[in-house]
């Protein structure tokens, strides 16, 4: 009883590492006794942009919140992370006792749970040796801008990251240290200045704003000013929408015309549904920037290939930002970039941008590749830059309506490119190149449409009548086969569409529409028909009535059968003669299988149990057993084999701690604690004497001897979900110390094969 007793007091700690606070915003009623004068709180450069946009300096949420209210929670939480003047809040960390006793302050006026983790949209890093390239400049025709002499000059950027160690030594960002471009810097982590630490995901982002590489420019802003702000740990995941807040009103304040934003909350807690632009406090802190000058440039995140996501993450769904998705290159997009719409069914992505092996400034002063949408926002970041240079008199919102318009698809959009790639020549006056290539046909079974170029990519979506879109896709006539062998035509069957529905079609800047049951076609020629292909109209919008908007916790539920095997250590447990067992030079070992069942609750943390069935073998050299229990005489007796085998049931009860933050990229650690059930027990001995081989075993006798029940701890690191290398200790002994003056190995070092 006192070894259950002590289990669950174990058990009850692990679960309390989980549970003991939550982090919330507590909102206040008004701002009552505030005082401000925006002449000292501001920069000129923030004065000057709200006089430009026609925002109000006075309005109140730059009021501070009352200090008398902040003074009162933090005094009844756990910690006060911080307060929100546009939100009128403050963030922090409690238990659920404490809320209910802040909840009944008469000033508060609402609390909301902070459901989520902050994620890094970065898809992989490769340090390799490939050819420098400038697609990611050039895709945007980014050499426009240099040669009018445009470099993002006079223009503010912050950036929002988990830290930029090597910004003030790597070569790569030396002209904006020698040129004193980097204006302020603040660790909303540490509430320090300094910012050169931690994670090198914003040195990254920031080449790809401003690096150089000698002379090439990783960025297309290399002249701008920079304000960078680490608002993003591991350690800390609740606390860093508080932080990601504080740090856009920070952003305000000093001056910044535009944010850039590769992070977001996810999947780990929220709801697909709750993608709406409204429902998280980033995604209203983000529209409340725009209303104020600041175009936020965020990533949409890299769920692209994950089957229970897909769709974007917020701040990414805030209607008045520009929200970012990643391409290969001209129109091919990559495969993990996030697709639209909001839950709401606005249209997401604005815009695309280079996002696959773009040239980044890595460790030790080199240079290296990375992957995701966290390079493809960076990238429109300093592209906005330059149009703020040439267009100083935009608003927030008509920047980003400008650059939609440049974007190489526009006016078609859909769900992945959005408007397509920004275009720097649309600034300039260029018009885009218009190729009359298609022409749309239909017999009674389908809607056929040819082209004269045959490898150009032709993009379609259905349209319904509220301008939501319910399939989209891209193709070529020749998918699939040569190009001398491409088909005629590519055919849309008309039980796809309904009437009222519109069927757009955009290749090379042409762009057709036909609203179906209301415009007639031209007949198909019947060779057209014969050699056509099938539009593979493989994306879909589905509503937020489906199933994936109402994700809950058992969508986080994971299953797989493990197979464990490992040995004791140390070999030498105990010394030759000190009692009736001693080690077998390290021969004893254990086979278990089990099934593992494990929840993600947070970006960086889960819980989780397994159950398991097997056996240890612990190999001795010799076992004192009663006289009638041994051999009639040992003499001439050679061991061949001399092992005690123990079998058991195993249920473990862990903690996981998620490292993908860290340099290793998909690997956890576990903590638990584990119970075992010891259900067998056999004494096995086999020699030979004058070549007779022969087995003595005895089952009754060690389950006799045994205790039944056990405990320990176990720790474990593992990669993905295929394996792991494991430790174990058993705290309590296996044999009953009335027996037994020493016990059998309690240490364990084993893998795991999933």
């Amino acid at each position: 009883m006192k070894k259950v007793t002590i289990f669950i007091i174990l058990f009850c700690a692990v679960l309390g590492i989980a549970n003991a606070q939550n982090s919330y915003w507590v909102f206040f009623t008004d701002k009552q006794n505030t005082t401000f004068d925006p002449y000292q709180y501001f920069d000129a450069k923030a004065i000057e942009r709200y006089a430009q946009c026609g925002a109000d300096l006075y309005d109140i949420t730059n009021y501070p919140v009352n200090s008398i209210y902040a003074a009162q929670v933090e005094t009844a939480c756990e910690e006060l992370v911080g307060t929100s003047r546009w939100l009128n809040a403050a963030g922090v960390m409690a238990s659920e006792e404490q809320i209910a006793v802040i909840r009944q302050f008469p000033f508060v006026a609402g609390i909301q749970l902070i459901t989520s983790d902050m994620e890094v949209a970065e898809e992989q890093i490769t340090e390799d040796r490939v050819p420098l390239s400038t697609e990611q400049v050039s895709i945007h025709h980014g050499e426009l801008f240099q040669q009018h002499n445009i470099s993002g000059k006079g223009v503010r950027v912050a950036i929002f990251d988990a830290g930029f160690p090597d910004v003030d030594t790597h070569p790569a960002f030396k002209h904006l240290r020698d040129n004193n471009q980097i204006v302020k810097t603040w660790n909303f982590v540490k509430k320090k200045e300094n910012v050169y630490e931690a994670n090198s995901h914003g040195r990254m982002v920031l080449s790809c704003i401003a690096g150089k590489n000698g002379n090439q420019l990783l960025g297309m802003a290399p002249d701008a000013q920079f304000l960078l702000a680490r608002t993003e740990v591991a350690s800390e995941p609740k606390k860093e929408e508080v932080w990601w807040v504080q740090a856009l009103e920070w952003a305000d304040q000093n001056g910044a015309d535009i944010v850039n934003s590769s992070l977001g909350y996810g999947k780990q807690r929220y709801m697909l549904k709750h993608m709406d632009g409204k429902t998280s406090m980033v995604a209203k802190a983000a529209n409340t920037a725009a209303r104020k000058g600041i175009l936020v440039c965020n990533s949409m995140g890299n769920e692209g290939t994950d089957n229970d996501w897909k769709m974007l993450i917020t701040p990414a769904d805030a209607d008045s930002i520009l929200s970012v998705g990643a391409v290969k290159s001209l129109d091919v997009i990559a495969s993990f970039s996030s697709f639209g719409p909001t839950a709401d069914g606005r249209m997401k992505p604005n815009v695309v941008a280079m996002g696959v092996n773009n040239l980044v400034a890595g460790s030790k002063g080199n240079f290296t590749r990375a992957s995701g949408t966290s390079f493809s926002s960076p990238m429109m970041a300093g592209f906005a830059a330059c149009v703020k240079q040439l267009h100083p008199e935009y608003t927030a919102w008509q920047l980003k309506t400008e650059i939609e318009k440049s974007g190489n698809h526009y006016p078609y959009f859909d769900y992945a490119f959005g408007y397509g790639v920004p275009q720097a020549g649309y600034f300039f006056g260029e018009k885009p190149e218009v190729k009359d290539n298609l022409t749309l046909y239909e017999d009674e079974k389908a809607i056929y449409v040819t082209s004269k170029n045959p490898e150009s990519k032709i993009f379609f979506k259905i349209v319904n009548g509220d301008g939501t879109i319910e399939r989209y896709s891209e193709s070529t006539l020749y998918e699939g086969r040569d190009v001398e062998n491409a088909g005629q035509s590519l055919e849309f069957p008309k039980y796809w569409l309904k009437e009222g529905q519109t069927l757009e079609i955009w290749s090379d800047g042409q762009h057709l529409k036909h609203r179906y049951g209301q415009q007639t076609l031209p007949k198909v020629d019947s060779l057209v028909a014969a050699e056509s292909r099938s539009a593979n109209c493989n994306r879909r919008f589905d509503t937020p009535d489906n199933d994936i908007y109402k994700r809950g916790i058992l969508d986080k539920y994971k299953f797989s059968f493990v197979l464990n095997t490992s040995f004791m250590i140390p070999t030498q447990w105990q010394a030759p003669g000190a009692g009736p067992l001693r080690d077998k030079n390290g021969a004893s070992r254990s086979l278990t299988v089990a099934f593992d069942n494990s929840w993600k609750l947070a970006r960086a943390y889960g819980l989780g149990f397994r159950i398991g069935f097997g056996s240890s073998w612990y190999a001795v050299d010799r076992l004192l057993l009663p006289a009638d229990m041994m051999p009639a005489t040992m003499e001439g007796i050679h061991t061949e084999k001399n092992n005690l085998k123990v079998t058991k049931f195993d249920l473990e009860l862990f903690q996981r701690f998620f490292l993908g933050n860290t340099v290793l990229e998909n690997w956890y650690l576990d903590t638990g604690i584990f119970g075992e059930w010891n259900a067998g027990g056999r004494y096995k001995f086999a020699g030979n004497r004058d070549k007779e081989f022969f087995t003595y075993e005895k089952s009754e006798y060690m389950l006799d001897k045994m205790n039944l029940f056990d405990y320990g701890v176990r720790l474990r690191v593992g990669i993905t979900r295929r394996f792991a290398i494991y430790g174990q200790y058993r705290i309590s002994n296996l044999l009953k110390k009335n027996l037994y003056s020493n016990d059998l190995p309690k240490w364990e070092v084993g893998i795991q094969l999933f």
